[in-house]
Parts: C-alpha cells; sequence; structure tokens
C-alpha cells in the first residue's frame, strides 16, 4: 500500500527520519506532498514521488479556514490544509488503498501486511469517544473520503471534524485488545477481536518518549494524556527484535500485542527508529526466544 506524508507551511526535517524508518520495514512506495522548494531536503530518497502541493487543489480551504494561522506559524491550519492537499491528490491520481502517516509517526510494519484487517471505509484513531488524533489514517478509496472534505468545518481543527463523522464513514482503529478483566470501561469503538494489534493516536508516544519541548521543557518521558481514555502508564512496553528490526510491543495480560505505530509528539523520531532504537527508560529491550508463546501477533 501507498504511504502518503504532508509537509506543507514548514518542513518538518525529522520527516527524514520517519522516511528512513518507513524504508526499514519495506514501505517503499512512498508520497510525499510538499512545496517545490523543500524538494532539496529529501534527495536522498530516489525512489520517493514528490509532489507539488502548489499542483493539487485545496477546494478554496486556504482562503476560506477560519482556523488560527499564528500559532507555530500556522500549525492548526495546515494540519486541516493537508487533508484537503490529501483528497486531491488521491482523487486526481485515483489511489487506493493508501496509508497516510502524520509526520512525526513512526510506523513499525509493512502496511501491505495491514490491508486484510481494513473493510472499504477510512480508519483513524479515536483517544476519546469526541476526539480523532489522525496520526494514522487508511483511505480505500478517493470516493470514502469526499464526504469528509464535502462536510468539512472550517472552523473546527482536524481531530474535532474527523470525530464528527459516524461509523458509516470512519472506522475507529484500535488503541486497546479487549480484555474482559481489565479494569478500564472501554468504548467498543476501539477494540476489535479481529485487530490483533493497536495504533497510537498520540498517547503512548508522548508517554515513551515525552512531549514536545515548545509545550513543556525539561524531561516530560512518563507524561500521561489528560483526554485519552486509556492510561498506559499501567502498562510495560517492550522493544522486541526480529529480523534485525525492533518493533514496540504492549504487556496487557500477561499477552504481548504489537504496536503498529508510534506517535512521537517529542519530535525526536530519531530514538525511535527500528534499525537501533535509543530510547529506554519506559520501553525496555526484551528478548523473546525463551518466551515466543506469550506474543500476540497481528498476522
Amino acid at each position: 500500500m501507498k504511504i502518503i506524508l504532508v509537509s506543507v507551511g514548514n518542513f518538518q526535517k525529522y520527516l527524514i527520519d520517519n522516511i528512513r524508518n518507513l524504508h526499514l520495514h519495506n514501505n517503499l512506495d512512498v508520497t510525499v506532498i510538499t512545496e517545490r522548494d523543500y524538494f532539496e531536503y529529501l534527495q536522498e530518497f530516489e525512489n520517493i514521488e514528490l509532489i507539488d502541493c502548489k499542483e493539487l487543489d485545496d477546494f478554496d480551504f486556504d482562503k476560506q479556514s477560519k482556523l488560527d494561522r499564528h500559532f507555530r506559524d500556522g500549525f492548526w491550519h495546515y494540519c486541516s490544509l493537508r487533508l484537503f492537499y490529501l483528497y486531491s491528490y488521491i482523487k486526481r491520481y485515483g489511489i487506493t488503498n493508501a496509508i497516510h502517516i502524520e509526520n512525526d509517526t513512526l510506523v513499525y510494519e509493512d502496511v501491505d501486511k495491514l490491508k486484510p484487517l481494513f473493510k472499504n471505509k477510512v480508519y483513524v484513531p479515536f483517544d476519546h469517544h469526541n476526539r480523532v488524533i489522525p496520526s494514522f489514517i487508511y483511505i480505500p478509496n478517493p470516493e470514502s473520503f469526499r464526504p469528509i472534505i464535502e462536510n468539512y468545518n472550517k472552523n473546527l481543527n482536524d481531530m474535532e471534524n474527523l470525530a464528527k463523522f459516524d461509523e458509516s464513514l470512519i472506522e475507529p482503529l484500535p488503541i486497546f485488545p479487549i480484555i474482559d478483566d481489565i479494569v478500564f470501561k472501554f468504548n467498543k469503538n476501539y477494540n476489535y477481536n479481529y485487530i490483533d494489534c493497536i495504533f497510537d493516536a498520540a498517547a503512548m508516544g508522548q508517554y515513551l518518549g515525552g512531549v514536545d519541548k515548545r509545550n513543556q521543557g525539561g524531561d516530560t518521558r512518563g507524561f500521561i494524556n489528560e483526554t485519552c481514555i486509556i492510561k498506559y502508564n499501567h502498562f510495560q512496553f517492550y522493544w522486541i527484535e526480529n529480523e534485525s528490526l525492533y518493533k514496540p510491543y504492549i504487556l496487557i495480560e500477561d499477552k504481548l500485542v504489537q504496536i503498529i505505530n508510534l506517535h512521537i509528539h517529542s519530535k525526536e523520531l530519531y530514538k525511535f527508529l527500528s534499525d537501533k532504537p535509543l530510547e529506554n527508560k519506559y520501553i525496555e529491550y526484551l528478548d523473546i526466544s525463551w518466551l515466543k508463546e506469550t506474543v500476540k501477533h497481528f498476522v
């Protein structure tokens, strides 16, 4: 499946580490929608597709948006604008079965293996009943994404907009598995019997790597997201090596469950790369050669 990244308004240099990690997991079909002036920053990647956002239609969002354009050089505005460029791109080129990830979101699996998990709907992770964190979006085809663009409220941010659509359009990705005797009260939307892996909206990456230093200085590893319905500090995380690449897992009820992505809110993606992860404060290295029966794989 194709993976699409968008970097407009300003270039996030950690995007380079993101692409490097994608390639480690054999995710080679990568498109970056950005500004032509930023193409030079990505020259090390010979086989990725670079698309000039100015050649795409933003459906007048840039003119009509009422979102804040001053905070962090237009952060909230660009978070929504990227969805319009994303739709324009997949519509123009007839792209199907695409994954869009945010630039600070690392993926730890060959996404082609995920395709059987998805139905013909848009998938995103909800971290609360009324909030989506679009760190990872599956889009089956342009037509499935069209209602989101056509009904987008230009006064609301991307998280609020995506959360307002019901399950006929958007299916929530699991952020925690079904465990009968866990004490949390989970909404059914966050759990799937047929998906034996979980996705990070934001809270896992914030807990393991801390938050953006522009939000809060110092060492913020161990941060507990106040909005997320799951409090991940109750669980142990591990790096598990397989074929020279490390993937993150969470231990839940004596089962190791694979985490497909981590939203690295700190922007320190280099600490979480699969070939040599440096982060180990709240995520330990684990040798599973003697306990393979406890690992719950999604495939």
